[in-house]
């Protein structure tokens, strides 16, 4: 026997023991990259209208590459590791890559011509115990976690405790998460998040709930990713030490080919408003509900959402939202909500951060559909929405010349090649209502022009 035929045969032979420890182990993920045209200006990644008019027109090219890797050690055992790399193309890499202040940083980018950046991210890494003869499960490490209220409190990657499973005839979740450690560790700086789920299924049919969710801030980091109502206009003052509590009942209901989803939250609590130095109430609640409809090849949605408005010059009585600005995603609109498939441009969301997060709630009504399995297997959607003030001259926030926030309308259309190659391309128009006009958002001092956005993407799964 040759000498080269023996070192096949003991190659063969490790592989094939290795198999059983290899097959316990998961990959998956995505490989996404997006080539933006707009003529938006937003406040930051948050959103929000900035100065705007039809000569402000942005072209980028965004990819994102996302790898879930899951082993299991044993029946009760699992970890997982959920990776990321962003890189906007003509980006800067290695020690080349500048912040918004103009420092540099020996990570990110890499897509700038000769590529080499430093960017891998983890977003998710932790453990799952399922615990025996408990019918329950515990994951700790950082980790997705969203409310059930359609994000409108928290839909982020966190580091946290949730323990969720069932007792009886109820499902629960009850979840610890520290969202910031703070400046000191011997400090009590840190800020902290609690939550508890419980649920009950009737049937295959319907579900309702119960979640109470509980924030304590002893931080300067503000509340989310774009309020920080700790602080002055000069980004100054004092910190947030705010404490609040959100209560809420949710259900879905199916009957045949027709669904009506829905959830009414209440927030209340105390925050420190950064322009007087004291701590005010903050009362607010929120309500959402959704019908939809299974038609062939897809499915017909109509949402109706409220907002409260700040009705009290004293108190910040409007309703703190989100952690993750992630709400609404299923609703197919990309400039007055949220696009589900953006990356790192930024969000826009105009209805959230400008009117509810602004204290002056919201009314929305948005008409939407999704279309799959179309000839030459392509699939197709749209969405239709209107948004309105809830109260366009609101005690705690500026008068405004009108209520109408606009009117959005979008589509998306795409294509699979060979079941995973899946190019789509969506896009979106906004005609701006009175609530814009005279604030100045034009860079020519007239009221801001319509807004338009368009996307082409490429998306494979894995």
């Amino acid at each position: 026997m040759s000498k080269s035929v023996r070192i096949l045969i003991a190659l063969a032979a490790v592989v094939a023991m290795a198999t059983p420890a290899l097959a316990e182990f998961t990959l998956g993920g995505y490989f996404r990259t997006q080539g933006y045209l707009q003529n938006i200006r937003t406040v930051n990644a948050g959103g929000g209208l900035a100065g705007q008019d039809d000569s402000d027109t942005m072209s980028v090219i965004d990819q994102r590459f996302r790898a879930k890797l899951g082993y299991t050690l044993n029946d009760y055992v699992s970890f997982v590791y959920y990776g990321e790399v962003d890189t906007t193309w003509g980006s800067a890499g290695k020690a080349f890559a500048e912040d918004s202040a103009g420092d540099t940083h020996s990570h990110g980018g890499g897509g700038m011509v000769g590529a080499d950046g430093v960017n891998i991210e983890t977003k998710n890494i932790f453990v799952d115990f399922k615990i025996p003869d408990a019918n329950s499960n515990l994951r700790l490490g950082i980790q997705g976690i969203k409310d059930s209220f359609d994000g409108v409190v928290f839909f982020n990657d966190m580091a946290a405790i949730n323990l969720s499973g069932k007792v009886g005839v109820l499902d629960y979740s009850l979840i610890y998460s520290k969202w910031s450690e703070g400046d000191d560790a011997f400090k009590w700086d840190d800020t902290d998040f609690y939550g508890v789920d419980v649920s009950h299924k009737y049937g295959d049919y319907a579900k309702a709930g119960v979640a109470v969710y509980y924030y304590d801030n002893n931080s300067d980091n503000g509340f989310g990713a774009t309020t920080d109502f700790a602080k002055n206009a000069m980004n100054e003052g004092p910190n947030l030490d705010a404490e609040l509590w959100w209560a809420g009942l949710y259900g879905d209901y199916r009957f045949g080919n027709l669904g009506l989803q829905g959830w009414i939250l209440y927030q209340d609590g105390e925050v420190l408003n950064g322009t007087t130095g004291k701590d005010v109430d903050s009362q607010a609640w929120a309500a959402s509900v959704k019908g939809n409809m299974v038609v062939q090849n897809g499915d017909l949605g109509l949402r109706y959402m409220y907002f409260s408005p700040d009705d009290d010059e004293d108190d910040l009585d409007r309703f703190f939202m989100s952690h993750g600005n992630y709400e609404f995603t299923g609703e197919n609109l990309s400039i007055f909500l949220v696009d589900a498939f953006v990356n790192n441009v930024n969000k826009n969301r105009f209805a959230i951060y400008d009117s509810v997060e602004g204290g002056y709630g919201l009314h929305g009504l948005v008409f939407s559909g999704n279309f799959k399995n179309l000839p030459m297997d392509t699939y197709a959607g749209f969405g239709a929405g209107a948004f309105f003030a809830a109260d366009d001259n609101p005690d705690g926030a500026a008068k405004r010349e009108g209520s109408t926030l606009g009117y959005e309308i979008a589509g998306k259309i795409g294509k699979k090649f060979a079941d995973k190659f899946d190019v789509s391309l969506r896009g979106a128009y906004a005609i701006l209502g009175d609530f814009y006009d005279k604030t100045a958002l034009d860079k020519d001092g007239a009221d801001p022009d319509d807004v338009w956005t368009t996307t082409l993407m490429v998306n494979v799964p894995f």
